[in-house]
């Protein structure tokens, strides 16, 4: 069977999944090779989704651009001010009193997905500023428009976007090297690499794999943006978005369904190329 007969497969299969469900979802897989990156299957790919957590994958990329411009310093310290919300983190539950380094500040965020750590970190960057640089860097839907566990703003319809279409280019660039800087690229990597929670793409994965993501989370509504290494050599992205489903269950069965199939696929056609 032909890499074209696999990707078609794989296709009419994720396709199969995607059919069976009434709320809205986002799929986009490229795999990776000497030629550069190939998109083998894209749904939806440019549809907004509510960011959730993932929102804190570009707000890494704007902290290490401007540390890439001296702007900020990884060992420099951050005033706490921010008050400590509920949800997912450790920060506020820590006997830390005046500051931490940016660079710990980042870990918490990204290792955790630790709210306060996030807002804090926005607090340094500023939304504005945050937004132009998402703008610089050619990602117009991304936006920050508030802050983590801001409930009332959410409840305003007012809420930070991504698409998997561009969240699936950040991680293509990251790959590449290429985005902001080669350093800055392989930084954002590392704390991409601490990421703890390995419940949506990575589930049906075996352990032997090399992940780089970030999961994101929040009722009705979940999303996971992964790049992923095989044992063999092959690198793939996979970004699946979810929202409007009534229980967390029913989507983390469908992603997990989709990342296995296209992990199947992968692996099964560079078996047939070989």
């Amino acid at each position: 069977m032909t890499s074209a007969d696999h990707d078609e497969t794989t296709g009419r299969k994720l396709q199969q999944l995607l059919a069976r469900i009434s709320y809205p979802i986002a799929v986009h897989m490229q795999i990776y090779g000497s030629h550069g990156a190939c998109v083998r299957f894209s749904h939806n790919a440019g549809l907004p989704f509510g960011a959730a957590s993932i929102i804190k994958l570009p707000l890494l990329i704007c902290i290490g651009s401007l540390v890439s411009t001296g702007d900020l310093s990884w060992d420099s310290h951050v005033r706490l001010t921010v008050p400590a919300p509920h949800g997912t983190g450790l920060l506020e539950y820590l006997d830390i009193r005046d500051s931490m380094p940016l660079h710990d500040l980042c870990v918490l965020m990204m290792g955790v997905s630790d709210n306060m750590a996030c807002n804090q970190l926005l607090e340094v960057v500023g939304m504005d500023r945050a937004n132009a640089l998402m703008r610089e860097l050619g990602y117009n839907t991304t936006s920050f428009r508030r802050k983590m566990m801001d409930h009332e703003t959410l409840a305003k319809g007012i809420d930070n976007t991504v698409t998997a279409e561009e969240t699936a280019d950040m991680l293509r660039r990251l790959h590449e090297r290429t985005l902001v800087s080669r350093e800055t690229s392989e930084r954002v990597l590392e704390f991409l690499g601490m990421n703890q929670f390995h419940d949506l793409v990575a589930w049906p994965l075996p352990g032997s794999i090399t992940l780089w993501g970030k999961t994101g989370g929040m009722p009705g509504s979940l999303l996971d943006a992964e790049l992923i290494r095989t044992t063999n050599g092959i690198a793939y992205s996979l970004c699946v978005f979810a929202t409007g489903f009534e229980r967390a269950v029913q989507a983390k069965r469908l992603i997990a369904e989709v990342s296995e199939v296209v992990y199947t696929s992968v692996t099964v056609a560079q078996k047939s190329d070989a």
